[in-house]
């Protein structure tokens, strides 16, 4: 069979047998090697792991596939993948240009979750309005924090105008993160049940540290 002829065989039904065939291969091995903590695997509905690669390609395929920046080519490749623990089955799988933005990506598969569903993201795909979407679907997430995020702690001591109105502003109060993690000891890790993250729009949720 020649290059040509192979490729005009790569139609919509041929991906989408690979996709299976691979998914299939993968789930048996997995299911060979690896089994779940009983607790996770009866708690949870499914487990959703979602990340991303890209890679470089020749400059000439920039029109389809635009790259990132910041190397020497112009043209590359993101390929997304959601990846279901328990079964072991690719729940979607994505190719687009290399510049797609995981964070609008995490957003369109957060609208797939659904009840006591548990989804594990990278750094890449944090976003309050992500984590928002998940818990209205009664679904749980786990997701690394941005270092640009504040986060805060009901005050306690709430100020008041001469008219007894109270200043939004003081409803909430910035938590020292370094100085929490200063006292903290090689392996040592503390559970804040109740924090707010945002600067505007306060996200309640759980913070490990």
């Amino acid at each position: 069979m020649s290059a040509e002829g192979l490729n005009q065989r790569f139609n919509p039904s041929a991906v989408a047998f690979l996709q299976s065939l691979f998914s299939m291969l993968l789930q048996e091995k997995i299911s060979t090697s690896f089994s779940l903590p009983c607790e996770c695997n009866s708690y949870f509905h499914r487990i959703r792991i979602l990340d991303s690669t890209v890679f470089q390609l020749p400059d000439p395929y920039a029109d389809r596939y635009q790259g990132s920046g910041g190397s020497s080519h112009t043209a590359g490749m993101k390929i997304q993948l959601e990846y279901e623990l328990k079964t072991g089955e690719f729940l979607q799988v994505d190719v687009g240009p290399g510049r797609n933005n995981d964070g609008l990506y995490g957003l369109k598969r957060a609208k797939t979750v659904g009840m006591n569903d548990l989804c594990i993201r990278d750094l890449g795909y944090f976003c309050l309005e992500d984590f928002e979407e998940m818990e209205q679907r009664g679904a749980f997430y786990v997701s690394r924090l941005k270092l640009n995020v504040r986060v805060y702690e009901q005050n306690k001591e709430v100020e008041q105008f001469k008219d007894g109105k109270v200043k939004k502003q003081s409803l909430y109060k910035e938590i020292d993160l370094e100085a929490i993690m200063d006292r903290l000891q090689s392996g040592e890790m503390v559970e804040l049940p109740e924090v707010y993250l945002g600067l505007y729009n306060k996200f309640r949720t759980r913070l490990l540290i």
